[in-house]
């Protein structure tokens, strides 16, 4: 029996027309499906509805997958897989398996011989990436950084002589209601001159995207409090 295939899905990154997100192909290969893997059952049906989805959604069939699950829980969701089915891989928002727990069924998947076709649509770290206006030729992604504040701040220096060594843009995210914290610290220990960029509520009509020295940032005041935002440090 020929195995079926794992698509990756991306959603939105916050309340935005699907239209200006999604290719047309995209709801085409949704409705298509009969086998999801979702981090959170209530909004992965949700959104599968919103894309029009033609089918009764009582009628698909749901797996979890999130920060609890196992690894050796991984091969179980891919059984529909293994029976000839395709599956969709959804992320909560944006693109599944970057900051996200999909990697676990990707990488499974792929020792499992399973084709894994990645579908387009937006991704916070690039859109901000895009738009900074920092190197976009050398950067990391380094997710997220250590609660608590000494030894963040001491982390943040580390990368801050990255980017004045080698010119390599330094990307970081952080749980929403932590950002005001994390933001405080960039502008308390990084040096004047040091370019930071906010991307903050890509995607939505709140949308900030904005490039300024620590100099400059340390004369504004913004709140993040709660507003997905990707930060970035360069040259």
């Amino acid at each position: 029996m020929n195995k079926g295939k794992l698509y990756l899905i991306p959603s939105p990154l916050g309340e935005t027309a699907f239209e200006h997100l999604f290719p047309p192909f995209n709801s085409t290969l949704i409705h298509s499906l009969d086998y999801f893997i979702v981090e959170e059952f209530k909004t992965g049906r949700r959104f599968i509805k919103k894309m029009g989805m033609p089918k009764p959604i009582d009628q698909l069939h749901f797996f979890l997958l999130n920060e609890h699950t196992r690894p050796k829980e991984v091969e179980a969701l891919l059984e529909p897989l293994l029976s000839g089915f395709n599956m969709g891989l959804l992320s909560e928002a944006g693109t599944p398996c970057v900051a996200d727990p999909g990697s676990l069924v990707v990488n499974k998947a792929q020792q499992m011989g399973i084709e894994v076709i990645p579908l387009i649509g937006p991704n916070s770290i690039l859109l901000a990436l895009m738009g900074s206006g920092l190197n976009g030729q050398k950067f990391a992604f380094n997710g997220y950084l250590n609660r608590d504040r000494k030894l963040r701040e001491k982390e943040l220096k580390f990368y801050e002589s990255l980017v004045f060594k080698t010119d390599q843009t330094q990307i970081f995210i952080e749980a929403p209601y932590r950002n005001n914290h994390f933001f405080e610290s960039m502008l308390e220990v990084c040096s004047p001159e040091l370019k930071i960029c906010l991307g903050v509520d890509l995607t939505t009509d709140q949308q900030l995207l904005k490039t300024r020295t620590v100099s400059q940032w340390r004369k504004e005041k913004i709140d993040l409090h709660k507003r997905p935002t990707v930060f970035l440090m360069g040259k």
